[in-house]
């Protein structure tokens, strides 16, 4: 950068993060470069030629009526160089940078116009945001201050997914967005998520409960590194476009790829008494050897429902008959019960399985401590009647100052 670019472009710093951007006309202060402190080290007046270099470059700057200067009494040595505010598109012209209102409206522009007609809730809670800071403070996201590459594929890949009617692959949404299998993985998935977890709250709560990873997120959002499996064991059969499925001719179960649940026509569950879902691996794997009944469906839960998981989920719900008993089980936590109230919301019959009260009693010397803060948000969502199925155990939670784990019933 010439010298002439490092005077104006550390004074249009300064300007930007001072009153007189932010709130124009409430500061009296002027922008300015003091070399006395320090605001201007590589005008080093020691060096003559650095000084003299220096001083005729920022001459050139005060006749074009861009900044004024102010010099040391008596000697060629610049004191300090302020900033013509009066001037202030000019300089912004003259350093070939954009005024941040004109970038703000840039932004602003941008993003309405290429998610115009967007209704997934957390992209429209992103882009009101977006706007509003644009609009308001003059605040832009870093990753678009200057640029608009990276904000024209986050902006197409929002609006491709938004446009999406059930799950699709990693590669093939990239595919679709910029006819490059892994543009997508590389350039613009680790903003889509960060986006997603900020504004999307049941992806937030899924990721707190369950430390979910970076494919496991886009899992939950509908987009597969590679298809998911749905792990269940039990006498029902599965129709799909093909032919069925009897999950009962493999004992210990077996275990469904999320490609599958789109070919599902229908399922039958005449002979299955009682379904179980079950959260933990652990647990499912040993109840499904040692606890399973013959005439019960117990389906692995995995902790968060992606939108494939949760199709399969309801098919299996509408196929239930009233006098099938539905129950869950999960950690004897708030985690825990957030899963049971998700799964609730798609399973209105469903009951809790293990998560009551006298297993807190019976497991507290073994239970996972909780600080002060965890049982105060724990009393706190208990006054909120956020889980009212589970007062009892809630009690005995706050009663010992611990939660429950699943595997602690392995032992």
């Amino acid at each position: 950068m010439t010298e002439q670019g490092i005077i104006l472009n550390r004074l249009l710093d300064k300007y930007e993060n001072s009153k007189h951007l932010s709130d124009p006309g409430t500061s009296l202060r002027r922008v300015m470069l003091r070399v006395e402190k320090k605001d201007f080290p590589e005008y080093i007046y020691e060096d003559a030629a650095i000084r003299d270099s220096y001083n005729e470059e920022a001459l050139e700057l005060e006749k074009q009526h861009l900044v004024q200067l102010e010099w040391v009494k008596g000697r060629p040595l610049l004191s300090s160089i302020v900033l013509r505010l009066d001037q202030i598109m000019q300089c912004y012209s003259y350093a070939e940078r954009v005024h941040p209102k004109v970038r703000a409206s840039q932004v602003v522009k941008l993003v309405d116009s290429s998610l115009e007609g967007v209704t997934v809730p957390w992209i429209v809670a992103w882009k009101t945001d977006i706007c509003r800071l644009a609009t308001e403070q003059l605040k832009i996201p870093a990753f678009c201050k200057t640029d608009d590459t990276l904000l024209q594929d986050l902006l197409c890949s929002l609006r491709e997914y938004s446009a999406l009617s059930g799950s699709i692959t990693m590669r093939a949404f990239s595919s679709k967005c910029f006819s490059d299998t892994k543009y997508f993985e590389r350039n613009v998935r680790d903003l889509f998520l960060r986006i997603a977890k900020k504004y999307d709250t049941d992806l937030a709560l899924s990721c707190d409960e369950n430390e979910l990873g970076e494919k496991e997120q886009l899992a939950f959002l509908g987009i597969y590194a590679r298809p998911e499996l749905y792990e269940l064991a039990g006498t029902c059969n599965i129709r799909t476009n093909q032919g069925d499925i009897y999950v009962g001719a493999a004992p210990y179960g077996l275990a469904l790829p999320s490609t599958l649940v789109d070919s599902i026509t229908t399922i039958d569950l005449t002979t299955i008494q009682s379904i179980t879902f079950i959260e933990n691996k652990t647990n499912y794997d040993e109840y499904v050897v040692s606890g399973k009944q013959s005439e019960e469906l117990v389906i692995y839960h995995g902790g968060f429902l992606s939108p494939q998981k949760r199709k399969l989920f309801a098919l299996i719900a509408q196929a239930a008959t009233a006098a099938i008993k539905i129950q869950f089980w999960a950690d004897i936590d708030m985690g825990g019960f957030r899963m049971f109230n998700n799964l609730q919301k798609l399973i209105p019959s469903l009951v809790p399985m293990r998560m009551s009260g006298e297993f807190v009693d019976t497991f507290h010397q073994n239970g996972l401590a909780r600080s002060e803060l965890y049982l105060s948000k724990l009393r706190a969502a208990r006054q909120n009647g956020e889980y009212p199925l589970f007062e009892d155990a809630i009690e005995k939670i706050l009663k010992y100052g611990i939660t429950i784990e699943q595997e602690i019933f392995l032992t």
